[in-house]
């Protein structure tokens, strides 16, 4: 038998293990040796042609799920990052409407709920090594934590997209939605507003409160309260509305005095989290990420979700799976479970 690599190796012996068989169990059902097989788990050996299709019969796995090399590498041109701050490192190619989008698996947005899978390595800010789009993907951005339970929509309503989230404020969600980048971008505004979005279509998603949140022995009464007593602020990154808020509700503060001003917290619930683990006092989220975290919560403001999409691209697969999702009951189920969220609005055109 010839060499063979480790990776080999370790697709058989875990392939064995799920079969509950010992090394001389799997020897003996193939009729090879113990030490054959031992040699083929620790890439010392390679089998034969005829060997190998025992093994697979055997643990009721193709060959090629066994025996199979790695997939060649290739570079990718890139159209664009969905964020040039990051141009290398691991990395999600997405297919936007006929554009190659790079989405970082890296950086601050990386690790919103834990690593996720990536399907290339960027190189430089055009190219990306290795890379697939065969899994067709729906990249979405936006602040609003139940953007992720749009995957259970898609596939209750049967597609096979599987759902990106870009998580970020809402003028930089529509920034990307306009230069391209996404497929449809969510952002929120204070409900009853007249739309603002010259060219976009809107579509409702949610409505929620948004506003103060802070932990109980702080016994925060508002803004004002927080600022005058010096608490330490979890702030939003700029161009999100829970900055703007923030600004609105403080008119003529010095805002380089309030301790926290210029932290920078990517989404509702890494705000919560940084005031429940004491990294902060206070800050403005929704009133959703207040009950997960166990928080108080001050409203300031009800605001309504809503998904911005082109209108020449509406009918295109991507968003034509986007719209049955918002239509599907099972996706009103999982919002409205939420507390704090009414979907009223749902796929309600505003």
């Amino acid at each position: 038998m010839a060499r063979a690599d480790f990776g080999l190796g370790r697709r058989l012996r875990l392939a064995r293990l799920a079969r509950g068989m010992s090394q001389g169990e799997l020897a003996v059902a193939c009729g090879i040796s113990r030490q054959a097989v031992a040699g083929m788990e620790a890439g010392s050996w390679s089998p034969s042609l005829s060997v190998a299709l025992r093994l697979a019969a055997v643990l009721q796995r193709s060959a090629e799920q066994l025996f199979s090399e790695r997939e060649s590498v290739q570079r990718v041109p890139v159209d664009q990052l969905a964020d040039p701050a990051v141009p290398s490192g691991r990395a999600l190619l997405v297919e936007v409407f006929g554009r190659m989008v790079a989405v970082a698996q890296q950086g601050p947005l990386a690790a919103v709920a834990g690593f996720g899978p990536a399907s290339c390595r960027l190189e430089g800010a055009r190219q990306a090594l290795g890379g697939s789009t065969q899994e067709r993907r729906l990249l979405v951005a936006g602040c609003d934590p139940a953007i992720p339970l749009l995957s259970d929509g898609l596939r209750a309503s049967g597609s096979e997209l599987q759902l990106i989230w870009w998580p970020c404020g809402s003028s930089r969600a529509e920034a990307l939605l306009r230069a391209g980048l996404v497929h449809a971008a969510a952002v929120h505004r204070a409900s009853g507003h007249a739309a603002d979005h010259p060219g976009l279509t809107a579509i409702g998603f949610a409505r929620w409160r948004e506003g103060i949140v802070s932990r109980p022995d702080q016994a925060v009464t508002g803004l004002g309260d927080a600022v005058a007593r010096g608490l330490r602020l979890a702030n939003r990154e700029p161009g999100s509305e829970a900055r703007q808020l923030l600004d609105r509700e403080l008119p003529g503060t010095a805002t380089a005095t309030i301790p926290g001003y210029e932290s920078h917290y990517r989404g509702h619930l890494p705000v919560a989290a940084a005031v429940a683990d004491a990294g902060a006092d206070y800050g403005v989220a929704t009133e959703a990420a207040a009950a997960v975290m166990g928080l108080d919560f001050a409203p300031l403001s009800e605001e309504d979700s809503v998904f911005l999409l082109a209108p020449e691209r509406i009918g295109t697969r991507e968003l034509t799976a986007l719209l049955t999702a918002l239509a599907h009951p099972t996706l009103d189920d999982q919002v409205s479970s939420i507390p704090g969220y009414d979907t009223a609005i749902l796929a309600a055109e505003l």
